[in-house]
C-alpha cells in the first residue's frame, strides 16, 4: 500500500495560516510556484477544503497585488515586502496590473496620431 502526503507548502500549518491573513503568508518561501503545486496536488487530492482555500487566498491576495501594480511608489516602500512574498503567477499579475495603463496610454496616443 502506498500513501502519498502533501508536500510541506500544502501542509495543514500553511493552510491554517492562509485561512487566517492570506496576505500574511510569504508564498514564494513555500514554493516560487506556490499555485501550479497546488493545481498539481488537487490533481491527486480532491480536497475541497484545500480548493477553497487557495481560491480565497488568490482572490483576497489578487486584489492587493493589482493595487500594488497601480501604484507602483507604494509597492516600492509600503509593499515591498509583500511583493518580495509573491509566487510567479503572482509575479505576473502584478507585471501586468503594472504595464496595462501604461499600454493603454500608448495605444491612445498612437490613435490620437492616426486620426
Amino acid at each position: 500500500m502506498v500513501t502519498i502526503d502533501f508536500p510541506a507548502p500544502m501542509e495543514q500549518r500553511v493552510m491554517n495560516a492562509l485561512k487566517a491573513d492570506p496576505n500574511s503568508v510569504d508564498l514564494r518561501a513555500q514554493a516560487p510556484h506556490f499555485y501550479a503545486l497546488g493545481a498539481h496536488v488537487l490533481d491527486l487530492f480532491e480536497d475541497e477544503n484545500v480548493i477553497d482555500i487557495l481560491t480565497e487566498t488568490f482572490r483576497s491576495r489578487a486584489a492587493r497585488i493589482a493595487d500594488h501594480g497601480h501604484n507602483a511608489q507604494g509597492a516600492l516602500t509600503d509593499g515591498a515586502d509583500f511583493l518580495r512574498g509573491l509566487d510567479e503567477t503572482e509575479r505576473q499579475l502584478f507585471r501586468s496590473a503594472h504595464d496595462r495603463p501604461k499600454d493603454v496610454k500608448a495605444w491612445s496616443q498612437n490613435l490620437k496620431r492616426t486620426t
